[in-house]
C-alpha cells in the first residue's frame, strides 16, 4: 500500500472515529434508553411538600391546613394552584443525550442544576434536576435525579424553577366586596372624612350626598389589593406607620 493510500485510509478512519465519538456524545446506543421522560399529573392533595435547590438557594413548600407556606411564610393559594396545572398540563419531553460529559453543559450537573422534589409522606413522589432554559419558549433542559438521561421540557412549569421565596409568598392585603360595607372612614393628614352606605347609596356622615359611582371605584382599589413586593428588614425599619400619609378603615 503506498503513501497516498495509507493516507487516505487514515482521513476513512478519522472521519468514522469522529462520528462514533459524537454518537457516543449525543445520545450513545439506544438500547438502554429508559422510560420516556413524563411528569406526574400530581395534584396538591397528592403532595405535602414541594422543594426546589440549587447550588445557592433552597425553596421548601409545605402544606400548613389548608395552606402553605414557603420557607416559612405563607404561600400564595394562586401560585400553588398554578404551580400544579402546569404539572398536569406537562406533556412528554424529547430525549436530547444520554451522555454524562453533556450534563454540565445543559446545567442539568449538581453544581450549576436546580432539583425539584415532590413528597407526600415519607415518599418522594418524584424527584428532577431542571438545567438552562431551551431556545424555544418554555422549555428547559431536565433529568430525573437518578439518571444521564437528559430532556427537553416544554411546558409552564420551567417558569417556576428559577422562582424566589417572595415569588411564592402570598401579596393579597385586602378583599373586600363594597356592598357587604356599612362605612368607610378616610384619613389623609389633618383632613378626614367617614363614608356611610344605606341600600347601596353613599353619603357623608353628615349627611351630605357623596358620588356613589366614585366610592365604588375607590373601594375596587381593595378588591382585592395585591402588594407588589416586600419590604427589606431596612425598609421596614425606616418606615413610619405613626403618621401615615393616608388611612383608610
Amino acid at each position: 500500500m503506498n503513501p497516498k493510500q495509507l493516507k487516505r485510509v487514515a482521513i476513512i478512519l478519522g472521519v468514522v472515529l469522529v462520528l462514533w465519538l459524537t454518537a457516543e456524545l449525543l445520545g450513545g446506543g439506544r438500547d438502554d434508553v429508559e422510560t420516556a421522560f413524563v411528569l406526574p399529573p400530581l395534584q396538591e392533595t397528592d403532595v405535602d411538600s414541594i422543594v426546589f435547590a440549587s447550588a445557592s438557594d433552597t425553596i421548601a413548600l409545605a402544606r400548613s391546613g389548608s395552606g402553605w407556606l414557603v420557607n416559612g411564610y405563607e404561600a400564595s393559594p394562586d401560585e400553588v394552584s398554578a404551580f400544579f396545572n402546569a404539572l398536569a398540563d406537562s406533556s412528554e419531553a424529547e430525549l436530547i443525550s444520554t451522555s454524562a460529559l453533556l450534563l454540565a453543559r445543559m446545567g442539568v450537573d449538581t453544581a450549576a442544576g436546580t432539583s425539584m422534589k415532590l413528597v407526600n409522606g415519607a415518599e418522594v413522589v418524584a424527584a428532577v434536576v431542571f438545567g438552562k432554559a431551551g431556545r424555544q419558549y418554555d422549555t428547559r433542559y431536565v433529568r430525573r435525579d437518578s439518571s444521564n438521561f437528559v430532556y427537553l421540557y416544554t411546558g409552564g412549569l420551567s417558569r417556576f424553577v428559577q422562582r424566589g421565596v417572595d415569588d411564592w409568598r402570598n401579596k393579597r392585603m385586602l378583599d373586600i366586596e363594597a356592598a357587604s360595607l356599612g362605612a368607610v372612614s378616610v384619613r389623609r393628614g389633618r383632613e378626614s372624612y367617614t363614608l356611610v352606605q344605606r341600600d347601596s347609596v353613599w353619603r357623608y356622615s353628615t349627611g351630605a350626598a357623596a358620588d356613589s359611582a366614585a366610592v365604588r371605584r375607590m373601594l375596587d382599589q381593595y378588591s382585592p389589593l395585591d402588594a407588589s413586593g416586600f419590604a427589606t428588614e431596612q425598609q421596614a425599619d425606616s418606615a413610619d406607620f405613626e403618621r401615615p400619609d393616608r388611612s383608610v378603615t
